[in-house]
């Protein structure tokens, strides 16, 4: 059932989260590492860490038999709200505040790729029709890349798995102590 508390506690640990992952990014640019590349996917652990604290103590408030999907659906609006939070502000900030970020990360990423080129051929090249890789193609796709990519790259294929994988896991968690 959704109440006013499951709204603000969702809402409340959503926005945490965001901020959260927002100040580790700050964090990783204050320390000269690259804040828009891989590490930044480590910020996830506080989105899951906001969902695991958001279920619990929906369950404590709540002082009933929690449904499973009921949690879930909790995780699921805490995890849409941080990544909203967090895009909006990291995209903002390398909009705004420091526009240059953006050429320095396209900048690295075109070094990694024409250095690993070969393995990256040999890896996924020539496989059946699929034929070689046009590196020309893939180095204009990294020239896209812009404060809007990097907002929806928080909505990531692989980021929305990990995060409902571990929605579920929490909903399972909450509803085994629940009952």
């Amino acid at each position: 059932m959704i109440t006013k508390v499951f709204v603000r506690f969702a809402l409340l640990a959503g926005v945490l989260a965001g901020l959260a992952c927002f100040a580790y990014f700050y964090i990783l640019k204050i320390n000269d590492a690259m804040p828009l590349g891989t590490r930044r996917n480590l910020g996830m652990v506080f989105v899951w860490i906001a969902m695991a604290v958001a279920a619990y103590r929906y369950w404590k408030v709540s002082d009933r038999s929690l449904h499973f999907l009921e949690v879930f659906l909790l995780c699921l609006t805490v995890m849409l709200v941080a990544s909203a939070v967090d895009g909006l502000l990291v995209s903002a900030y390398v909009k705004y505040i420091e526009p240059g970020l953006i050429p320095e990360y396209i900048a690295q990423l075109k070094v990694l790729a024409l250095r690993d080129q070969a393995s990256i051929q040999k890896e996924f090249g020539n496989k059946g029709n699929a034929g070689l890789i046009d590196f020309e193609t893939f180095l204009k796709q990294i020239d896209q890349i812009s404060p809007e990519s990097i907002f929806w790259s928080t909505f990531g294929i692989f980021r929305m798995i990990f995060h409902v994988l571990y929605a579920a896991l929490i909903g399972v968690w909450v509803r085994k102590m629940s009952l």
